[in-house]
């Protein structure tokens, strides 16, 4: 379990680095990279007072699976709209944005922060006859200049937007992907039963429901399109 999140905190605060340099200002860029910073030397009481039994147990649990998978799904939805938003930049299509629009674009990874306070108490954890302020101060300083090196210098060593955008949204997925299986791989999850009769019916409802859906959605596209032509001819 601890190689899990360890993992997953590892491609969080990658996919973090990637969204901070596609913050719209430098000057914002720069304040995220000192908060994420500051949040790591504030959470240094709260750090100490972990113990690291009590911690296992937690995430052991079934139900703490459950909220990381939750935390995780909204942080996805999120960073969806945030690269829906840097996509239509307001520069390259020339027309104004609605405001939740403009707010998405300044819209960072809020997963970094429980990231960063996990990563925060296994330092603690793996350095035990370490000072626990020195080991703060060295966490906290890494996060400031490794987002602060990433806002300012990334673009120029990935390359064009779009590039980054895509290799944000690959994250999510795996990041997502990742969290879904350690929920239903989770041995607490095993269920044992007799075998149960599948319900075919309820299939087939099922599936003509979607399929109904989905004919709904391409034809309402189709006759959008259709009065939109129409307009534009007339």
């Amino acid at each position: 379990m601890d190689t899990i999140l360890l993992l997953l905190s590892f491609f969080v605060v990658i996919k973090s680095l990637f969204m901070t340099s596609l913050l719209p200002n430098r000057w914002y860029r720069a304040g995220f990279s000192l908060l994420s910073g500051l949040f790591v030397i504030g959470a240094h009481p709260y750090a100490l007072d972990m113990n690291k039994l009590l911690l296992h147990r937690v995430l052991a649990e079934q139900s703490a699976l459950m909220n990381i998978s939750l935390a995780v799904m909204a942080d996805a939805l999120l960073t969806g709209y945030f690269c829906i938003a840097r996509l239509h930049d307001r520069s390259a299509e020339g027309e104004k944005q609605a405001w939740h629009t403009v707010l998405l674009r300044y819209m960072p990874s809020l997963l970094v922060f429980p990231v960063l306070y996990y990563i925060h108490i296994t330092l603690f954890f793996s350095f035990p006859g370490t000072d626990f302020a020195l080991l703060t101060g060295l966490l906290a300083g890494t996060v400031t200049v490794s987002f602060a090196g990433a806002s300012f210098f990334m673009r120029h060593w990935i390359g064009e937007k779009e590039v980054l955008l895509e290799t944000i949204l690959l994250l999510t997925f795996f990041i997502c992907l990742l969290v879904i299986s350690c929920t239903i791989f989770h041995p607490s999850a095993a269920i044992y039963h007799r075998g149960t009769p599948t319900d075919w019916k309820g299939c087939v409802y099922t599936s003509g429901l979607l399929l109904v859906l989905a004919a709904a959605g391409m034809g309402l596209s189709r006759i959008k399109k259709r009065i939109i032509r129409f307009f534009k001819q007339s």
